[in-house]
């Protein structure tokens, strides 16, 4: 089904749930911002979906779980904005690997822009940065840790807690990353 050009904006739940033997859709080249997550529900032997040249940003979790089936993505030309939200695409195409994908571009934050979108959810895994680790074996250990750790005190209004809970002053906190 070809519905390039059509100025669509939305794709609302269940929108194609009466073509369910729909092999091939095409909505390239409309101005696409959202895709409800049931959008493509009943879509379960759709092969081919071109979603590129829109204006989408991320998927919401859950838009493309019922296409068991789909074998070639294109997302090109969309403005893909690499922050938390663009994970679940990147998931769901590691666990679809017979999934042939183009197009996933960073086009915001400026930081990470024209990187793949792959690359930057690999960030979320790297080694924290050198000046910015800390020896946790005061020198009897391995010489080279990745963890980082921040001290936080808060102050909490005493009369909103359980009465042996009541100290005064502020509490302090250790938080670890290890990795």
């Amino acid at each position: 089904m070809d519905l390039a050009f059509n100025n669509i904006t939305q794709l609302r739940p269940k929108e194609f749930v009466t073509i369910k033997d729909l092999k091939l859709l095409n909505l390239s080249g409309n101005s696409l911002e959202r895709i409800d997550t049931a959008a493509f529900s009943g879509l379960l032997h759709l092969r081919e979906l071109d979603l590129s040249n829109n204006r989408l940003h991320y998927f919401n979790y859950g838009v493309l779980e019922d296409l068991y089936y789909l074998r070639k993505l294109s997302l090109g030309g969309n403005p893909w904005i690499c922050d938390y939200n663009i994970h679940y695409l990147i998931y769901w195409l590691k666990h679809h690997p017979a999934v042939e994908h183009t197009g996933l571009v960073c086009s915001e934050p400026a930081e990470f822009h024209g990187w793949s979108v792959e690359s930057y959810v690999k960030t979320y895994n790297a080694e924290c940065p050198k000046d910015k680790q800390v020896d946790l074996h005061g020198g009897t250990g391995p010489t080279v840790t990745t963890s980082q750790e921040l001290y936080v005190e808060t102050e909490e209004n005493p009369d909103l807690l359980p009465s042996p809970l009541r100290k005064k002053g502020p509490k302090e906190f250790e938080i670890f990353r290890l990795s």
